[in-house]
């Protein structure tokens, strides 16, 4: 992704969206520059352009997270409700980013089901002491 894509798509989502902060272009500058370098190599610009008409189709976008990171959930798998750069990015974001005119929800995911420990052995829980 340029900086220049990275910059316009910022600054443009910001102006529309009514509780986010007016963001200058050294900020913008300098969150760029902090972006790691393989999330600049990953992302397209076609994708992060995706990402803000996502952003604006989507009813409810997480506000619990800084606006560039938003962006960016769109478009890499999702730990916790934020993007999971290590993860790597959606599975299906090509099929996704074909019907780029509709939003496209996370996915639900089932809960992970809890791993049975065995009954404790220690013995001062046991009560023999």
């Amino acid at each position: 992704m340029k900086s220049e894509t990275f910059r316009l798509g910022l600054r443009s989502i910001a102006s529309i969206t009514p509780y986010a902060k007016k963001i200058t272009d050294d900020e913008i500058a300098f969150l760029y520059m902090t972006m790691p370098s393989a999330i600049k190599r990953a992302v397209t610009d076609e994708m992060f352009a995706y990402a803000c008409a996502q952003y604006r189709m989507d009813p409810s976008p997480n506000k619990d997270l800084p606006l560039d990171q938003q962006l960016l959930s769109y478009v890499y798998r999702l730990r916790d409700n934020r993007p999971a750069f290590d993860w790597g990015l959606k599975p299906d974001l090509g099929d996704r980013m074909l019907i780029g005119d509709r939003f496209h929800p996370q996915p639900v995911l089932a809960p992970l089901q809890q791993q049975q420990l065995p009954p404790a052995s220690n013995p001062a829980l046991e009560g023999l002491f």
